[in-house]
């Protein structure tokens, strides 16, 4: 069990208190979490995180190198599956990558 975390904070309830997250929930929340952090910042762990962050605009083939980088970030993760992944050149410019648990999907929005 970990406590859920929204916009980048604890998700609290009615009493203030931090919510808690399990099972797959909690699946998807870690995942979430290894994509979006840049690989080497988390020094209490330097291996966290993924390489997504380093995709420039004119990559050669991004969205298999998205994929690819998404694999990565999740290996310690067997249960999950990354089904797909698109680089989008909005402002500012992301990757969504598509994830696969026990026959749910899920998409995680990784902002470059």
């Amino acid at each position: 069990m970990d406590l859920e975390l929204s916009g980048g904070d604890f998700l609290t309830g009615e009493n203030g208190r931090p919510e808690s997250v399990s099972g797959k929930e909690e699946l998807f929340q870690r995942a979430t979490i290894r994509l979006t952090v840049p690989l080497g910042s988390f020094s209490c762990d330097p291996s966290l995180g993924s390489r997504l962050h380093t995709l420039k605009s004119g990559t050669p083939f991004p969205d298999e190198k998205a994929f690819s980088m998404a694999q990565e970030a999740l290996r310690g993760m067997p249960q999950l599956t990354v089904t797909g992944a698109a680089v989008s050149q909005a402002d500012p410019p992301t990757v969504t990558v598509t994830l696969d648990y026990g026959g749910e999907s899920r998409e995680v929005e990784v902002k470059l």
